[in-house]
């Protein structure tokens, strides 16, 4: 459902997250009717459509009741590419030239029984990098769990065994369901609200990153919230040549965020600055200043050029060109590639809700897991 359609937009979107010690403590802002902090985007942009106002509640209130007015409506002209496979009729629709595809016309609960089916629908993501689909809000979790298996083997929340976070600072993880323990559930209401607004490949820290990632909206914004993709083989392509040069042999660290720890401990990665996508052999850039803030000590590079060279690189997540965006309503569920693909979260809609819920997928070729780089 909407937001709009909530009768309680304060209250806890799961029964777990009541007297959660990390939902309780970051709950104190609220009660103080503080306002959420500027210095993050949620707050940031609540603070733009109501400047001067300080009171957490009115600053809430208002924008809802601005909000309210608005009424789903469908109109417009969209341009999609009809296809028919296997006897079902699909529209292709495009979000941009190099990046994201809505399919319009599937059934995941069904539709997928046939194998060609699951081939068209691959073949369409190692494309497109992206794909969405509207519509599945009747798709349960462990439905959710067998579209996953069609393409991959379901990985835990954040993909490898090898190291599984079990931080009590991630408001992701305080959710459980006990009968499909590899499902991340990521809630955001107006009390504690909640997004990963910044540019990343999910797990780049783990040593084997997660194939693919699937994420179903169960409650959306009526506006803002989207997620957006940006295409990691453009971001490769719009580096000068010099860089390219400079870098093709270069490795660079993943170092995860306290969210990522286990037992205390923070995960580290080392992987190539460029990766050769397994499948399609075509190069991305593979490195994202969510995780990466340095290259592998072993190149000794000096700071003042890693710094160079990491904000040339920045400079490529999330231009334009590059990006593509995904509106979430109920029933939407998006799969995208993390070799190939960076995404972010927009931290825009408090204080509306957002209720998401995400599979890692693993390739079932064990031996395609490992970031490499072969030039071509």
């Amino acid at each position: 459902m909407s937001s709009l359609d909530t009768t309680n937009n304060d209250a806890p979107q799961d029964p777990q997250l009541v007297d959660n010690p990390l939902y309780v403590r970051r709950k104190e802002r609220a009660e103080a009717d503080k306002p959420p902090s500027r210095g993050s985007p949620l707050g940031a942009v609540a603070a733009s459509r109501r400047p001067g106002t300080n009171s957490r509640k009115e600053l809430a209130d208002s924008i809802l009741a601005e909000d309210g007015d608005l009424v789903a409506g469908r109109f417009g002209t969209v341009w999609y590419k009809p296809v028919t496979v296997c006897g079902i009729d699909l529209k292709l629709e495009p979000l941009q030239p190099s990046i994201g595809t809505v399919v319009h016309g599937m059934d995941l609960a069904t539709d997928l029984d046939n194998p060609e089916v699951v081939t068209f629908v691959r073949q369409l993501w190692l494309q497109r990098r992206v794909i969405a689909f509207r519509g599945q809000e009747h798709l349960t979790r462990q439905q959710m769990v067998q579209f996953v298996e069609r393409f991959g083997i379901v990985g835990m929340p954040f993909g490898e065994k090898d190291h599984v976070p079990n931080s009590p600072y991630d408001l992701n993880q305080q959710v459980r369901d006990n009968d499909i323990p590899n499902l991340l559930v990521l809630p955001s209401d107006a009390t504690v609200p909640n997004i990963a607004s910044g540019w990343h490949a999910d797990a780049t820290w783990q040593k084997k990153p997660p194939m693919a990632s699937v994420l179903i909206c169960r409650e959306a914004p009526p506006v803002g919230g989207d997620t957006c993709f940006c295409d990691c083989y453009s971001m490769w392509e719009g580096l000068s040549k010099a860089t390219k040069e400079r870098v093709a042999n270069l490795k660079a660290v993943h170092i995860g965020s306290v969210g990522h720890q286990m037992d205390g401990k923070t995960p580290v990665s080392v992987h190539p600055v460029p990766r050769t996508h397994p499948e399609t052999g075509q190069t991305s850039l593979y490195v994202q200043q969510g995780f990466v803030k340095k290259f592998a000590d072993e190149h000794n590079i000096p700071q003042d050029e890693q710094r160079a060279l990491l904000r040339e690189m920045k400079s490529q997540e999330g231009r334009p060109e590059f990006t593509c965006r995904v509106k979430w309503e109920p029933g939407t569920i998006a799969m995208w590639d993390n070799r190939c693909v960076l995404h972010s979260g927009s931290g825009d809609y408090w204080p509306h809700r957002r209720f998401m819920e995400r599979l890692t997928i693993l390739d079932a070729d064990e031996s395609r897991r490992v970031p490499y780089y072969r030039p071509t």
